[in-house]
């Protein structure tokens, strides 16, 4: 009867301490959530033909994006899309799909830095140098960000930033390789940020 009734006291005051632990607790995660519109200007780079004879290249294009996520006091997280248009018509399209995960520097009260890792696909379809039908490439890539954001006003940040995305993709037909490297982008965002319930 003893025992029963200390175990019944040790569960009571358990349970007691819980509640009033969780009630007062000091830790809390300030999170907010994230919309991002953000437009850029990125270089293409890309190798053309044999094994013998290659030929290494770059092309430049506009981006547009957006960017949905959440941030904490240290950490941001974006899933992402972003449309890649070239004005000399040898991409047909470019999109990208993926996701960024950023660790933020509070430098100052305006402001912080973040440096980041993103991962997603790259979706590409493209017509070569003297070729009559297109190639299309829908590979994953791997990249790093690094950037600031200058805080506009509680509700709105300002985003400068540089990109580089690393796809790594062949295609190839008729004996001709074409191989895409990466992307590599500089850009800006207007971040909208609420805090969540």
């Amino acid at each position: 009867m003893r025992k029963m009734r200390t175990k019944q006291l040790v569960v009571s005051t358990l349970l007691l301490a819980s509640s009033l632990y969780g009630g007062n607790s000091s830790y809390e995660f300030k999170t907010k959530s994230l919309v991002g519109i953000e437009g850029g200007y990125s270089d293409l780079n890309y190798e053309f033909g044999t094994s013998t004879n290659n030929v290494i290249s770059d092309i430049g294009v506009t981006n547009v994006g957006l960017k949905i996520g959440a941030e904490t006091d240290d950490f941001r997280v974006f899933l992402s899309g972003r449309y890649f248009y070239d004005s000399s018509t040898k991409y047909e399209y470019i999109v990208t799909y993926g996701a960024e995960i950023q660790y933020k520097f509070n430098m100052a009260e305006f402001m912080n830095a973040y440096i980041g890792a993103n991962a997603g696909v790259a979706n590409v379809q493209f017509r070569a140098t003297g070729e009559n039908f297109s190639r299309t490439i829908s590979d994953p890539y791997v990249g790093g960000d690094i950037g600031v954001n200058i805080h506009v006003t509680d509700s709105m940040d300002w985003e400068i930033g540089a990109r580089v995305m690393s796809i790594q993709a062949d295609n190839i037909r008729n004996g001709i390789t074409y191989h895409i490297n990466q992307i590599t982008s500089g850009y800006t965002s207007i971040i909208f940020k609420w805090e969540m319930d």
